[in-house]
């Protein structure tokens, strides 16, 4: 699997075009039953109530009738079940994993996860952030059935998120960063465009601005802990 294809399909995000705004919704969830249309893509690591968070979006592409399912692991991860997330404040079973009822979603994928700091080893993917390890907090996947890019090599670093540097992803947040939060990441081995270029907000969740697609939570923040992101080139 291309970088690209990794970054933009398994994450779900969908890039607005003029001919067809994109609108986010979000809502959170206990994880016992998700409802139809909604998928979960982070978790508030401070809610013991309703910790998941859910987005669904208005594009005509957007499968009204998805349905997933939410467990979590440790370090061994159970077949057809992929990596999403990581809640810091769960010492037992930290990893967040979903599946979907899509007749497209492989029942039988098997993934591998990892830890590391600043260098990201070849084949492996960085998808989430522990805010709670200084030594080795970034979270790194890979397949190990399918059409997996063993070569692929990712660089990840950090921003204040009020200037984005061109051709890296914003995809996560360490909400015990008071400095530089927002998680940035972009593919130096495949296919990958390093001209995309990003803006970051926050918003409480209620309404997000068209265009603008949630992706990341502050578990600390309780008036906009949303993270936003915008592709404007």
């Amino acid at each position: 699997m291309k970088c690209i294809v990794l970054a933009i399909v398994s994450l779900g995000t969908i890039i607005s075009t003029a001919a067809e705004p994109v609108k986010w919704q979000t809502k959170t969830s206990n994880g016992k039953k998700i409802p139809a249309g909604w998928q979960p893509f982070g978790v508030d690591s401070f809610d013991n109530q309703d910790p998941f968070l859910l987005r669904r979006s208005s594009t005509v592409t957007w499968d009204k009738n998805q349905k997933w399912q939410i467990t979590t692991a440790g370090l061994k991860l159970s077949a057809g079940w992929e990596p999403f997330g990581y809640d810091s404040n769960d010492q037992f079973d930290p990893v967040l994993l979903r599946r979907s009822n899509s007749a497209k979603w492989d029942g039988k994928q098997k993934w591998e996860i990892t830890t590391a700091g600043i260098r990201i080893p070849a084949g492996w993917e960085p998808f989430a952030y522990d805010c709670k390890d200084q030594s080795d907090p970034v979270l790194l996947r890979r397949c190990t059935v399918g059409k997996w890019d063993k070569n692929q090599k990712w660089e990840i670093q950090t921003s204040d998120g009020l200037n984005i540097p061109a051709g890296w992803e914003p995809f996560g947040y360490d909400w015990n960063d008071q400095f530089d939060p927002v998680l940035l990441r972009r593919c130096v081995r495949g296919q990958w465009d390093g001209k995309q270029k990003w803006k970051v907000q926050t918003s409480n969740g209620s309404k997000i601005p068209e265009g603008w697609e949630p992706f990341a939570y502050d578990s600390k923040d309780q008036q906009d802990p949303f993270l936003l992101r915008s592709r404007i080139k």
